[in-house]
């Protein structure tokens, strides 16, 4: 049984997307609005082999690229999913986990009167894979995965549960598109916030 609905931030929550196209566009000076549009719908690994990027530099590029957007702030959430937010935290208990820094999540949930919705907040990244966040997640908050959905909007994200053995909604208004979160095969597809209550059969 669900116990705890687990949320990703950027691109999730939060309206991100411009910030992150701003970091990206900064590290590669030839990425272009054609190339965004190949990485919503064909993920990652098609990119790094459509602009030649060697796989040896993309740890310090990650890294580098993680640095500049926790340094972003007065980040907004998705105004439609605050209500969600309240509605859902009357059911399970909610949790956040993302490479984005605690101060900014922490500062964002502030300024939107939701940070009390939420029982924690997990901030981590790894080079080597999401799904080894998740299970330090699990550890230090004593979580079973059995009893977690998790929510977000990467490709990544939905391989990673996998893994992880986590069951998955995939939410189409951020970073990948609804072809390539259908292509991981996430155990649900929300093409808006309201369809995640209705998937957790909430009213």
């Amino acid at each position: 049984m669900i116990q705890y609905i687990v949320f990703d931030f950027d691109g999730t929550l939060a309206d991100t997307i411009d910030a992150i196209k701003e970091v990206v566009s900064s590290e590669m000076n030839d990425i272009n609005e054609e190339d965004f549009e190949f990485l919503r719908s064909e993920g990652i690994k098609k990119l790094i082999k459509r602009k030649n990027i060697p796989l040896h530099k993309l740890p310090k590029m990650i890294l580098h690229f993680t640095s500049r957007l926790n340094a972003k702030k007065d980040i907004p959430l998705y105004p439609e999913m605050i209500p969600i937010l309240h509605k859902l935290s009357s059911y399970y208990r909610l949790g956040i986990v993302s490479s984005n820094s605690e101060e900014n999540i922490r500062q964002c949930l502030e300024k939107h009167q939701v940070e009390h919705l939420f029982d924690f907040v997990y901030s981590q990244s790894s080079i080597f894979g999401k799904h080894l966040v998740l299970k330090s997640m699990f550890k230090k908050h004593k979580l079973n995965p059995a009893e977690i959905i998790y929510v977000g909007d990467e490709d990544r994200d939905i391989i990673a549960c996998k893994k992880a053995k986590i069951r998955t909604i995939a939410v189409c208004w951020g970073f990948n598109s609804e072809k390539r979160l259908r292509e991981v095969n996430p155990d649900y597809v929300a093409t808006s916030p309201k369809e995640i209550m209705d998937m957790l059969d909430i009213s």
